[in-house]
């Protein structure tokens, strides 16, 4: 049980943009059930301790030790992986996996110390942003039926954390392996923060080249996020990739200067 507790430490759930300081309780109470105690928010609509605690009694101290974010960039540091949740599979770019694939692959990463494992829910009234989601490795959706998908907040926080406490403590019948199978590697997994860096510059990289043609480059950008998401690259490949793109540039700045002069 010792190493159960540890990977549950490693478990972050994030929630961007809370509205209602009811489910915030119930994400806390729902988070302290199953050993989850790392809770950030992004910028929350209230965020009052004494109303949260309402939802969840005794739980004072999660409450007080909640993360109060300003931006998604500063909730996900020290994470290594990331899930996002969302009632409709509307991102088919993304890996797609339910509650217990996902919790799997979490628990798999969490117990590997390479950093943190982020778990995503979006404002009640409108998810997540395509920005939010395109920062995370795949896409949890809960089966349900179709014509009346829509969970709370509570509830979507207490599915995937009953997941993940019992992947992590062994609790319940085993069952198939669901996750996404890749070759496993000698090196952590990426860090998130040096991705969105890697991102950034493969853009100005695309820019120097005149690829982009239309006034956005958000669609593209996006699909090539997606492509190296999937890839789940190790610190390893991800320095590689970064030093290609990073020779890229110096290069095509040197040529822009010498045609310049």
């Amino acid at each position: 049980m010792t190493v159960a507790v540890s990977n549950l430490e490693q478990i972050v759930v994030i929630l961007w943009e809370p509205q209602d300081d009811i489910n915030i309780g119930n994400t806390v109470r729902a988070c302290k059930n199953f050993g989850i105690t790392d809770i950030r928010l992004v910028r929350p609509r209230v965020a009052d301790p004494e109303r949260i605690s309402i939802s969840a009694p005794k739980a004072m101290d999660v409450i007080e030790s909640m993360r109060h974010c300003a931006t998604l960039e500063e909730a996900l540091e020290g994470c290594v992986y990331a899930l996002a949740t969302t009632a409709r599979a509307r991102h088919q770019e993304h890996i797609v996996t339910e509650p217990r694939g996902a919790a799997l692959k979490a628990v798999e990463v969490a117990s590997s110390g390479a950093g943190k494992v982020a778990y995503l829910f979006g404002r009640e009234d409108a998810g997540l942003t395509n920005e939010a989601i395109d920062r995370c490795h795949s896409i949890i959706t809960i089966p349900t039926r179709p014509d009346y998908s829509s969970l709370n907040l509570g509830q979507a926080v207490l599915l995937n954390m009953w997941e993940v406490f019992r992947v992590a403590t062994g609790v319940g019948v085993e069952e198939p392996d669901v996750r996404v199978a890749r070759p496993s590697s000698e090196f952590p997994p990426a860090n998130l923060e040096a991705m969105e860096h890697m991102y950034a510059l493969i853009e100005r990289v695309i820019g120097y080249t005149e690829f982009f043609k239309t006034p956005t480059n958000d669609h593209i950008m996006r699909m090539l996020r997606s492509v190296l998401t999937r890839a789940g690259l190790d610190r390893r490949e991800q320095s590689t990739w970064f030093g290609i793109f990073h020779e890229l540039e110096r290069t095509l700045k040197k040529l822009q200067l010498e045609e310049s002069e």
